[in-house]
C-alpha cells in the first residue's frame, strides 16, 4: 500500500512538471519567423516610405497573362448537382 502511494505521488509529479513554465524556448520564440522575413524582404525602407505612383515601366502582355492566370482560378458561380438526392428511410 504504501509503494502505491508513492508510485502514484512520483507519477503526479511526473505529469505536472509536463507543465512546468519554459522559459528558455519562451524567451526565442518568434525570432526564427522574424529573421526569415526581414531576409526575404528587398527593401525594407520601401514599407515606411511607398512612392506616390506605380512604375511606369511595364509590359501590358505580362500584366494581361497575370490576370488571365488570376482569373482562370476564380469559381465561375454556383453549379448545380446534377445526382439527384435520394433519402432511404427503412428500406431493406
Amino acid at each position: 500500500m504504501n509503494t502505491t502511494h508513492a508510485t502514484a505521488l512520483a507519477i503526479v509529479a511526473l505529469l505536472t512538471s509536463g507543465c512546468a513554465d519554459t522559459p528558455l524556448a519562451d524567451a526565442d520564440y518568434g525570432n526564427s519567423v522574424r529573421q526569415l522575413v526581414q531576409a526575404q524582404t528587398f527593401d525594407p525602407a520601401a514599407a515606411s516610405n511607398p512612392p506616390e505612383l506605380a512604375p511606369e515601366i511595364t509590359d501590358g502582355a505580362r500584366l494581361q497573362e497575370a490576370l488571365d492566370i488570376y482569373r482562370k482560378d476564380v469559381a465561375k458561380g454556383i453549379t448545380e448537382v446534377k445526382q439527384p438526392v435520394i433519402f432511404e428511410i427503412g428500406t431493406k
